[in-house]
């Protein structure tokens, strides 16, 4: 999810995206993001954090191939929707309410999922080098999110420059990281009706060092 760039909103996005998950079902869809659920595809399951899962559809899918999964959003709304969902489905889920910017976790992770999660300038390089920190030794980052040439398409994301992901702002957040793919590229999306058409995606897959 991305998030809202007004400096209201900022203050609380949880009364954002609880405004935004209360109008609509499956804001972005139901079904997992098409790179999440590829590289998730080469992973042995075991325990994996999505922070910004919003309605849980990345989590779900995660927990339905035998991952244990929590995830932590801003939204209450977005949270009780993805226990339900997991509900529905007989898969487990552990989701819970939280500001990313300020949350911990209490423990670390075998993978971390990050989609879509677009922070204010200020805020995003503290988040992402507190995500490394949640990863045990050879764990696996896994991350897409608007590029910079997004600002040129009406298809989802915050227009505002400075909180879109390029190559090199990625490669210098996560630096203590191994990366194995970063690259920019243009893809067509079809994940629900805030995410439609043609886009310009940041892709990132990087492991934690032994």
């Amino acid at each position: 999810m991305s998030h809202p760039s007004s400096s209201a909103n900022r203050s609380a996005p949880g009364d954002f995206w609880d405004a935004r998950y209360m109008a609509e079902d499956a804001v972005y869809g139901d079904a997992p993001n098409a790179f999440f659920r590829d590289c998730l595809s080469v992973l042995t399951p075991a325990r994996i954090l999505l922070p910004g899962d919003g309605e849980g559809r990345n989590g779900l899918h995660a927990a339905a191939e035998g991952w244990s999964v929590r995830t932590v959003d801003a939204s209450g709304v977005g949270v009780s929707k993805a226990e339900a969902h997991a509900l529905s489905l007989g898969v487990s889920l552990e989701a819970e309410q939280g500001d990313v910017r300020i949350w911990e976790p209490d423990e670390v992770f075998d993978a971390v999922a990050l989609c879509y999660l677009h922070l204010q300038e200020e805020d995003r390089f503290g988040f992402h080098r507190r995500v490394c920190s949640w990863l045990r030794p050879g764990g696996t980052l896994i991350l897409e999110g608007f590029g910079p040439g997004q600002m040129a398409f009406d298809s989802g994301g915050p227009k505002s420059l400075s909180m879109l992901f390029s190559v090199d702002m990625l490669d210098s957040d996560f630096e203590e990281l191994e990366r194995e793919v970063l690259m920019t590229q243009q893809v067509v999306l079809d994940e629900g009706p805030h995410h439609q058409g043609r886009a310009e995606v940041t892709r990132l897959v990087a492991r934690k060092p032994l």
